[in-house]
Protein backbone atom coordinates (compact mmCIF):
# COMPACT_ATOMS: atom_id res chain seq x y z
CA UNK A 1 0.00 0.00 0.00
CA UNK A 2 2.23 2.05 1.09
CA UNK A 3 4.46 1.49 -1.97
CA UNK A 4 1.30 1.95 -4.35
CA UNK A 5 1.23 5.54 -2.33
CA UNK A 6 4.64 6.67 -3.19
CA UNK A 7 4.28 5.70 -7.07
CA UNK A 8 0.92 7.70 -7.01
CA UNK A 9 2.36 10.77 -5.04
CA UNK A 10 5.52 10.25 -7.62
CA UNK A 11 3.04 10.64 -10.26
CA UNK A 12 1.09 14.13 -9.13
CA UNK A 13 4.43 15.54 -9.02
CA UNK A 14 5.72 14.13 -12.06
CA UNK A 15 2.56 15.57 -13.63
CA UNK A 16 2.99 19.06 -11.21
CA UNK A 17 6.16 19.47 -12.63
CA UNK A 18 5.17 19.19 -15.88
CA UNK A 19 2.47 21.48 -15.49
CA UNK A 20 4.28 24.03 -13.89
CA UNK A 21 6.86 24.05 -16.83
CA UNK A 22 3.99 24.18 -19.56
CA UNK A 23 2.88 27.36 -17.26
CA UNK A 24 6.36 28.59 -17.19
CA UNK A 25 6.95 28.03 -20.88
CA UNK A 26 3.98 29.86 -22.16
CA UNK A 27 4.69 32.52 -20.09
CA UNK A 28 7.38 33.47 -22.13
CA UNK A 29 6.87 36.77 -24.35
CA UNK A 30 7.44 36.57 -28.25
CA UNK A 31 10.43 39.05 -28.40
CA UNK A 32 8.51 42.46 -29.14
CA UNK A 33 9.94 44.08 -32.48
CA UNK A 34 7.50 46.52 -32.56
CA UNK A 35 8.44 48.55 -29.60
CA UNK A 36 11.48 49.55 -31.25
CA UNK A 37 10.45 49.43 -35.06
CA UNK A 38 7.65 52.14 -33.58
CA UNK A 39 9.69 54.09 -31.45
CA UNK A 40 8.61 57.89 -30.79
CA UNK A 41 10.86 60.09 -32.58
CA UNK A 42 14.39 61.15 -30.93
CA UNK A 43 15.22 65.15 -30.26
CA UNK A 44 18.53 65.15 -30.01
CA UNK A 45 20.58 66.53 -27.46
CA UNK A 46 21.86 70.44 -27.90
CA UNK A 47 25.18 70.03 -29.95
CA UNK A 48 28.37 71.12 -27.27
CA UNK A 49 31.16 70.67 -29.69
CA UNK A 50 34.54 68.73 -28.53
CA UNK A 51 36.61 69.14 -25.67
CA UNK A 52 39.72 68.83 -27.62
CA UNK A 53 40.47 70.30 -31.08
CA UNK A 54 42.12 67.17 -32.75
CA UNK A 55 38.90 65.21 -31.96
CA UNK A 56 37.16 68.04 -34.29
CA UNK A 57 39.07 67.50 -36.88
CA UNK A 58 38.98 63.72 -36.21
CA UNK A 59 35.13 63.90 -36.61
CA UNK A 60 35.64 65.20 -39.97
CA UNK A 61 35.78 61.72 -41.19
CA UNK A 62 33.26 58.87 -41.80
CA UNK A 63 32.23 58.31 -38.47
CA UNK A 64 31.94 53.97 -37.73
CA UNK A 65 30.27 53.90 -34.07
CA UNK A 66 28.56 50.75 -32.80
CA UNK A 67 26.91 49.75 -30.02
CA UNK A 68 27.07 45.88 -28.35
CA UNK A 69 23.99 44.64 -28.21
CA UNK A 70 22.99 42.40 -25.81
CA UNK A 71 20.72 39.95 -24.03
CA UNK A 72 20.15 39.52 -20.60
CA UNK A 73 17.33 37.75 -17.83
CA UNK A 74 14.48 39.70 -15.90
CA UNK A 75 15.82 41.53 -13.15
CA UNK A 76 19.36 41.59 -14.31
CA UNK A 77 21.08 45.10 -15.62
CA UNK A 78 22.67 45.50 -18.95
CA UNK A 79 26.25 46.55 -19.62
CA UNK A 80 25.91 48.08 -23.17
CA UNK A 81 29.58 48.88 -24.64
CA UNK A 82 29.14 51.89 -27.35
CA UNK A 83 32.51 52.33 -29.12
CA UNK A 84 33.09 55.17 -31.27
CA UNK A 85 35.76 55.67 -33.90
CA UNK A 86 36.12 58.07 -37.13
CA UNK A 87 37.64 56.70 -40.38
CA UNK A 88 37.32 53.75 -43.33
CA UNK A 89 41.07 53.39 -43.31
CA UNK A 90 42.59 54.68 -39.80
CA UNK A 91 39.61 54.13 -37.66
CA UNK A 92 41.12 56.60 -34.78
CA UNK A 93 39.28 56.28 -31.49
CA UNK A 94 37.01 59.19 -30.36
CA UNK A 95 39.27 59.44 -27.11
CA UNK A 96 38.01 61.11 -23.68
CA UNK A 97 35.06 62.57 -25.48
CA UNK A 98 31.04 63.04 -24.11
CA UNK A 99 28.59 60.86 -24.99
CA UNK A 100 24.68 60.56 -23.97
CA UNK A 101 22.93 57.68 -23.69
CA UNK A 102 19.07 57.15 -24.01
CA UNK A 103 16.66 54.16 -23.77
CA UNK A 104 13.47 53.68 -25.16
CA UNK A 105 11.46 50.03 -25.72
CA UNK A 106 8.23 47.79 -24.39
CA UNK A 107 6.05 49.30 -22.22
CA UNK A 108 7.27 52.63 -22.21
CA UNK A 109 5.57 56.23 -23.17
CA UNK A 110 9.18 58.27 -24.69
CA UNK A 111 12.82 58.44 -24.85
CA UNK A 112 14.45 57.96 -21.34
CA UNK A 113 17.51 59.66 -20.74
CA UNK A 114 20.16 57.44 -19.15
CA UNK A 115 22.75 59.54 -18.18
CA UNK A 116 26.29 61.16 -19.53
CA UNK A 117 29.64 59.41 -20.50
CA UNK A 118 33.02 59.70 -21.19
CA UNK A 119 35.00 57.98 -24.04
CA UNK A 120 38.16 56.39 -22.37
CA UNK A 121 41.14 55.84 -24.41
CA UNK A 122 39.70 52.80 -26.42
CA UNK A 123 37.00 55.35 -27.48
CA UNK A 124 34.60 52.89 -25.09
CA UNK A 125 31.69 53.72 -22.91
CA UNK A 126 30.13 51.55 -20.52
CA UNK A 127 26.11 52.15 -20.16
CA UNK A 128 24.41 50.34 -17.48
CA UNK A 129 20.44 50.07 -17.75
CA UNK A 130 18.21 48.16 -15.37
CA UNK A 131 14.62 47.87 -14.07
CA UNK A 132 13.99 46.66 -17.53
CA UNK A 133 11.26 44.04 -17.69
CA UNK A 134 10.80 41.27 -20.74
CA UNK A 135 10.77 43.10 -23.66
CA UNK A 136 12.84 44.50 -26.34
CA UNK A 137 14.86 47.84 -26.10
CA UNK A 138 16.93 50.40 -28.11
CA UNK A 139 20.11 52.30 -26.70
CA UNK A 140 20.81 55.18 -28.78
CA UNK A 141 24.51 56.80 -27.56
CA UNK A 142 25.25 60.86 -28.81
CA UNK A 143 28.46 62.15 -29.33
CA UNK A 144 27.60 65.47 -28.14
CA UNK A 145 30.45 66.82 -30.17
CA UNK A 146 28.60 66.51 -33.40
CA UNK A 147 25.54 64.62 -32.79
CA UNK A 148 26.91 61.32 -34.45
CA UNK A 149 24.73 58.10 -32.94
CA UNK A 150 25.18 54.51 -32.22
CA UNK A 151 22.79 52.24 -31.72
CA UNK A 152 22.44 48.72 -29.54
CA UNK A 153 19.55 46.81 -28.64
CA UNK A 154 18.84 44.73 -25.24
CA UNK A 155 16.13 42.06 -25.39
CA UNK A 156 15.21 41.11 -21.77
CA UNK A 157 13.86 37.13 -21.80
CA UNK A 158 12.55 34.99 -19.29
CA UNK A 159 13.36 31.40 -18.34
CA UNK A 160 12.48 29.38 -21.47
CA UNK A 161 12.78 32.11 -24.37
CA UNK A 162 14.28 30.27 -27.75
CA UNK A 163 16.92 31.34 -30.25
CA UNK A 164 18.15 29.97 -33.59
CA UNK A 165 21.66 31.50 -34.34
CA UNK A 166 22.82 32.35 -37.70
CA UNK A 167 26.18 33.10 -38.88
CA UNK A 168 26.45 35.95 -41.93
CA UNK A 169 29.29 35.53 -43.99
CA UNK A 170 29.03 33.28 -46.06
CA UNK A 171 26.26 31.69 -44.15
CA UNK A 172 23.62 34.09 -45.18
CA UNK A 173 25.42 35.70 -47.69
CA UNK A 174 26.98 33.79 -50.79
CA UNK A 175 30.89 34.38 -50.35
CA UNK A 176 33.51 35.57 -47.19
CA UNK A 177 34.97 38.19 -49.68
CA UNK A 178 31.79 39.74 -49.56
CA UNK A 179 32.12 41.69 -46.49
CA UNK A 180 34.91 43.38 -47.69
CA UNK A 181 33.07 44.56 -51.03
CA UNK A 182 30.11 45.73 -49.08
CA UNK A 183 32.08 47.54 -46.55
CA UNK A 184 34.49 49.58 -49.10
CA UNK A 185 30.78 50.27 -50.88
CA UNK A 186 32.11 48.34 -54.66
CA UNK A 187 28.79 46.28 -54.19
CA UNK A 188 26.15 44.65 -51.50
CA UNK A 189 26.42 41.45 -50.74
CA UNK A 190 24.21 38.89 -52.43
CA UNK A 191 21.96 37.01 -50.17
CA UNK A 192 22.14 32.67 -50.67
CA UNK A 193 18.66 31.90 -51.85
CA UNK A 194 16.35 31.49 -49.63
CA UNK A 195 18.26 33.25 -46.74
CA UNK A 196 15.46 35.70 -45.89
CA UNK A 197 12.65 33.03 -46.18
CA UNK A 198 14.53 31.27 -43.41
CA UNK A 199 15.49 33.75 -40.66
CA UNK A 200 11.94 35.53 -40.94
CA UNK A 201 10.67 32.00 -40.66
CA UNK A 202 11.93 30.99 -37.70
CA UNK A 203 11.28 35.09 -36.46
CA UNK A 204 6.94 33.84 -37.56
CA UNK A 205 7.88 30.76 -35.29
CA UNK A 206 8.38 32.63 -32.36
CA UNK A 207 12.37 32.50 -32.11
CA UNK A 208 14.36 35.15 -31.59
CA UNK A 209 16.94 35.34 -34.24
CA UNK A 210 20.68 36.05 -33.06
CA UNK A 211 23.58 37.18 -35.82
CA UNK A 212 26.67 36.02 -34.67
CA UNK A 213 29.47 37.25 -36.91
CA UNK A 214 33.38 37.39 -36.60
CA UNK A 215 33.10 40.85 -38.47
CA UNK A 216 34.90 43.58 -36.55
CA UNK A 217 33.03 46.13 -35.03
CA UNK A 218 33.25 48.75 -37.31
CA UNK A 219 31.17 46.69 -39.81
CA UNK A 220 28.25 46.44 -37.24
CA UNK A 221 26.04 49.57 -38.88
CA UNK A 222 26.83 48.21 -42.44
CA UNK A 223 26.17 44.80 -41.23
CA UNK A 224 22.57 45.95 -39.70
CA UNK A 225 21.52 47.60 -42.56
CA UNK A 226 22.23 44.61 -44.89
CA UNK A 227 20.20 42.53 -42.75
CA UNK A 228 17.20 44.92 -42.64
CA UNK A 229 17.32 46.00 -46.42
CA UNK A 230 18.63 42.64 -48.00
CA UNK A 231 16.64 39.73 -46.18
CA UNK A 232 13.49 42.63 -44.17
CA UNK A 233 14.91 40.69 -40.66
CA UNK A 234 13.71 42.90 -37.87
CA UNK A 235 15.97 44.94 -35.02
CA UNK A 236 17.45 41.58 -33.84
CA UNK A 237 20.81 40.84 -31.65
CA UNK A 238 23.86 41.42 -34.05
CA UNK A 239 27.00 40.47 -32.08
CA UNK A 240 30.41 41.40 -33.47
CA UNK A 241 33.85 41.42 -32.41
CA UNK A 242 35.45 44.20 -30.49
CA UNK A 243 38.86 43.27 -32.18
CA UNK A 244 40.46 41.93 -35.55
CA UNK A 245 42.50 39.41 -33.70
CA UNK A 246 39.16 38.02 -32.03
CA UNK A 247 37.64 37.78 -35.71
CA UNK A 248 40.56 36.16 -37.38
CA UNK A 249 42.29 33.92 -34.90
CA UNK A 250 39.90 33.14 -31.87
CA UNK A 251 36.56 32.98 -34.06
CA UNK A 252 35.59 29.52 -31.95
CA UNK A 253 36.24 30.53 -28.82
CA UNK A 254 34.46 33.90 -29.87
CA UNK A 255 31.23 32.52 -30.72
CA UNK A 256 31.01 30.05 -27.61
CA UNK A 257 31.13 32.90 -25.56
CA UNK A 258 28.88 34.81 -27.12
CA UNK A 259 26.19 31.62 -27.23
CA UNK A 260 27.28 30.97 -23.36
CA UNK A 261 26.78 34.45 -22.36
CA UNK A 262 22.62 34.53 -23.98
CA UNK A 263 22.06 30.89 -22.12
CA UNK A 264 23.23 32.13 -18.80
CA UNK A 265 20.45 35.06 -19.34
CA UNK A 266 17.61 32.11 -19.30
CA UNK A 267 17.69 31.81 -23.47
CA UNK A 268 17.76 28.42 -25.08
CA UNK A 269 19.64 28.13 -28.50
CA UNK A 270 17.88 25.82 -30.28
CA UNK A 271 19.78 25.23 -33.54
CA UNK A 272 22.58 27.07 -35.31
CA UNK A 273 23.56 27.73 -38.70
CA UNK A 274 27.19 28.41 -39.52
CA UNK A 275 29.46 27.62 -42.96
CA UNK A 276 33.00 26.80 -41.17
CA UNK A 277 34.47 24.51 -39.04
CA UNK A 278 34.86 27.24 -36.25
CA UNK A 279 31.13 27.93 -36.53
CA UNK A 280 30.59 24.01 -35.83
CA UNK A 281 33.29 24.44 -33.12
CA UNK A 282 31.69 27.22 -31.58
CA UNK A 283 28.35 25.74 -31.81
CA UNK A 284 28.98 22.66 -30.08
CA UNK A 285 31.34 23.84 -27.81
CA UNK A 286 28.36 26.12 -26.31
CA UNK A 287 26.37 22.82 -26.20
CA UNK A 288 24.03 22.95 -29.13
CA UNK A 289 23.89 19.77 -30.65
CA UNK A 290 25.64 18.49 -33.99
CA UNK A 291 21.96 17.69 -34.81
CA UNK A 292 20.82 21.14 -34.99
CA UNK A 293 23.61 22.62 -36.82
CA UNK A 294 23.02 23.19 -40.17
CA UNK A 295 26.32 23.74 -42.33
CA UNK A 296 26.02 25.19 -45.67
CA UNK A 297 28.45 25.71 -48.39
CA UNK A 298 32.15 23.71 -48.66
CA UNK A 299 31.98 22.37 -45.21
CA UNK A 300 28.72 20.65 -44.99
CA UNK A 301 28.24 17.98 -43.14
CA UNK A 302 31.86 18.35 -41.78
CA UNK A 303 32.68 17.32 -37.89
CA UNK A 304 28.74 15.50 -37.50
CA UNK A 305 27.36 18.78 -38.48
CA UNK A 306 23.97 18.92 -41.04
CA UNK A 307 24.49 19.55 -43.95
CA UNK A 308 22.23 22.36 -46.67
CA UNK A 309 22.72 20.57 -49.73
CA UNK A 310 23.36 23.49 -53.04
CA UNK A 311 24.09 25.87 -51.18
CA UNK A 312 20.58 27.55 -51.35
CA UNK A 313 18.20 27.14 -48.33
CA UNK A 314 15.10 26.38 -50.63
CA UNK A 315 14.81 22.73 -50.02
CA UNK A 316 15.76 22.87 -45.88
CA UNK A 317 12.55 25.32 -45.89
CA UNK A 318 10.35 22.47 -46.60
CA UNK A 319 12.11 19.90 -45.31
CA UNK A 320 13.42 20.96 -41.93
CA UNK A 321 12.10 24.72 -40.81
CA UNK A 322 8.56 24.25 -42.04
CA UNK A 323 7.89 21.22 -39.56
CA UNK A 324 9.83 22.88 -36.75
CA UNK A 325 7.38 23.68 -33.99
CA UNK A 326 6.44 27.22 -32.67
CA UNK A 327 8.58 28.23 -29.75
CA UNK A 328 5.72 28.64 -27.31
CA UNK A 329 6.18 32.07 -26.93
CA UNK A 330 2.58 34.43 -27.16
CA UNK A 331 2.29 37.66 -28.42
Amino acid sequence: MNKLLTTLASGVMAVSASMASVSSHAAVQCTDFDSVNNAPYFHAPDKQGFRFFWNKWLSEDIPFHMGHDTIIGEGQTATVTGKFDYGAVAHKDLEYEYVKAYVYGSGMDDWQYVGRYKTNSDGKIFVEVDDLTEGHYQVKMVVVGDLSEANSYITVVKQGAKAVVFDIDETLTTDDLEQILDYTGIEAADARGGAAELVNSYVAKGYHPLFVTARTYWYAKGSRHWLSDHLGVPEATLRTTLSNETGLFKTAEYKTAVLQEVQEAGMEIVRAYGNATTDIEGFANAGVPLSEIYVVGDKAGEMGSQPIEGGEYWSHLSEVVEDTPHSGCSQ
